[in-house]
């Protein structure tokens, strides 16, 4: 835990943080105090939003704390109806609007199309601009806004691209060494330990050294090196230097000095007194291909890019060769595009579309069974909504994990086609009923169900979530694995029986033991996993064990031992299961 970060402070902070600073409870309630502001909860996160009363006003709102520091440096009230009070007061002063009030029925209509419980106006009588009080109907949280800010909604029901979760990754994934990016082939075995190899995640800011395509060796940080967008510092520098002097070969010249520029020259101004190299403060000159499209470019970038018209038109020729060699093929997302009307399209074939088409087409959902017309642009923006009358999202948790969704309780006053699956921000935890006993009921956010929690009453205790992520892979490798056996031997020494963490009957007829061995259960019990181990070689297993960084070496010598070292939140089950089958039947 931190400590309090007002010097001379010795409290814990509460709250914890690696690289920011953190505040005790006393000087974190001054601050607020400072932004004009009363805590009405305990403080449980800086990106929660909590209940605060206004020292001004006393409007009962709530906020991040991250926000009201954001406002505190910027020196603005932090309590938003102060704020939009004073700020449509001085609009109106600008505008020369009528103090005439505005009709609140209709703010409170407004609010209640777009999921909000209107609270009524906060200022008496309320005119153009000034703020209302709402509540979200679906996270709970009391905000101070203007109608027309109103139309929004609240920010836990949006629904952005980057909010698509798609079928969970198995562990390891994000693991540099198990994907497909470039920056793998540039990976410098020979300057990197083994251990980096091995726990680099795709996101790491750690730096580690590269050898590009061309030979270049240079070190840099692995976030940078697998963005698409990254370049090997010295091609970077060799290509710059390229257009410097190839762009320094047109200084001086006119449009008249260059044959493609002339040809191509439709403005009204004469074609020696633009120079090449000239970049017009407008949108350019405009120039004419050879095909009679009309551009309006800088000199140079038409001279380097070429027409922008005869490209989109290569570009559409490409898809629409690509639609006529598969008709059934789709641009669209896999679930817009199961939505598309099989009848009412006429001879437009879904094939044909392109994701930003604005082209009015018609859409019925198999699910609720509801027809429509939309553009394809509009549906993947925006609301993003999968049923406009429903009220049903893109992205759901019903579509991507129907598993899941199979325990929503029908008592839940949202459907599973409504909810993002990795939302946390809702008034109250969802009621889930177990598929195995609808007894057992419990209460949970979708983001928790989706990282793993399962029935609280059903779920298995003694084994580790890495531990059964292992069993999975061996089932799935094997075809017959089991959890949690129990072997009783004559041959072994010190105990009667042992618990298998994991027992696999191998197609050669042997038995294959693994061994999960955590760093932190496993750190003061060296001598309980050698005889363990001993004792099931004895009875003649096939033993191994995945034993975490920085457990040491057992040091058994026998042909059916094996040991494979993992490093703790960079394991990954599915790889070592393979590694295991080939050892063991090599």
């Amino acid at each position: 835990m931190k400590i309090c970060c007002v010097e001379g402070c010795g409290q814990p902070g509460v709250f914890t943080t690696r690289t920011r600073p953190t505040w005790c409870i006393d000087h974190l309630r001054q601050l607020y105090s400072q932004g004009g502001l009363s805590l009405l909860e305990e403080f449980t996160k800086p990106s929660a939003y909590l209940l605060t009363r206004c020292t001004r006003c006393g409007f009962e709102g709530h906020y991040r704390f991250e926000y009201v520091l954001d406002r505190l440096q910027v020196g603005e009230f932090v309590c938003r109806a102060c704020y939009w009070r004073a700020w449509a007061k001085g609009a109106r002063a600008m505008s020369g609007c009528s103090d005439q009030p505005v009709d609140t029925s209709a703010v409170k209509k407004n609010a209640e199309n777009h999921g909000y419980t209107y609270l009524g106006p906060l200022t008496n009588p309320s005119l153009e601009g000034d703020p209302h009080a709402t509540r979200c109907n679906f996270c709970g949280r009391i905000e101070a806004q203007r109608n027309g800010d109103i139309g929004w909604g609240c920010p836990c029901r949006r629904n952005p691209k980057s909010a698509t979760a798609g079928t969970k990754k198995s562990r390891g994934a994000n693991l540099l060494k198990n994907s497909s990016n470039r920056a793998v082939e540039w990976w410098d075995h020979d300057r990197n330990t083994e251990s980096l190899w091995d726990t680099a995640t795709l996101k790491a800011r750690r730096e580690a050294w590269w050898i590009c395509p061309e030979g270049h060796s240079f070190k840099a940080r692995i976030l940078d090196v697998t963005n698409d967008y990254f370049s090997c510092p010295e091609c970077q520098e060799i290509r710059r230097a390229a257009w410097e002097e190839k762009r320094a070969s047109f200084a001086g010249k006119t449009i008249a000095d260059v044959p493609e520029l002339l040809a191509a020259w439709d403005d009204d101004l004469p074609p020696e007194s633009v120079r090449v190299d000239e970049n017009n403060w407008g949108s350019g000159y405009r120039f004419r291909c050879p095909s009679g499209h009309r551009n309006t470019r800088q000199p140079l970038s038409y001279l380097f890019g070429g027409c922008s018209a005869c490209k989109a038109i290569k570009t559409r020729k490409a898809n629409a060769d690509a639609a006529a060699a598969d008709p059934s093929a789709s641009r669209l997302t896999p679930e817009i595009s199961s939505q598309w009307h099989p009848t009412k399209n006429g001879n437009l074939r879904l094939a044909d579309i392109s994701p930003e088409s604005r082209r009015m087409v018609w859409w019925r959902d198999p699910v609720c069974g509801h027809e429509f017309r939309a553009t394809p642009r509009e549906r993947d923006k925006y609301e993003r909504w999968r049923c406009p009358v429903c009220h049903t999202i893109l992205d759901s948790l019903a579509y991507h994990y129907p598993e899941i969704a199979e325990e929503w309780s029908p008592d839940n006053p949202l459907s599973p086609w409504e909810i993002r699956p990795n939302t946390s921000q809702l008034a109250e935890p969802p009621l889930w009923v177990c598929k195995n006993d609808p007894a057992h009921t419990w209460r949970a956010m979708p983001a928790a169900r989706v990282n793993g929690s399962q029935c609280p009453e059903c779920i298995e205790t003694g084994k580790s979530r890495i531990e059964m992520d292992y069993y999975t892979a061996a089932l799935a490798r094997w075809g017959n694995a089991k959890s949690g056996s129990r072997i009783h031997s004559a041959k072994f020494q010190t105990h009667s029986s042992w618990t298998a963490d994991i027992c696999v009957d191998l197609p050669s007829g042997k038995r294959l033991v693994i061994e999960y061995d955590g760093s932190y259960w496993h750190r003061d019990k060296a001598d309980v996993d050698r005889v363990k181990s001993l004792d099931l070689l004895a009875d003649g297993f096939v033993l191994v064990r995945i034993r975490e960084v920085p457990l040491p070496s057992l040091n058994i010598e026998h042909p059916n031992y094996h040991e494979i070292t993992v490093y703790p939140g960079a394991q990954d089950p599915v790889h070592d299961v393979a590694v295991i089958d080939e050892t063991v039947t090599s």
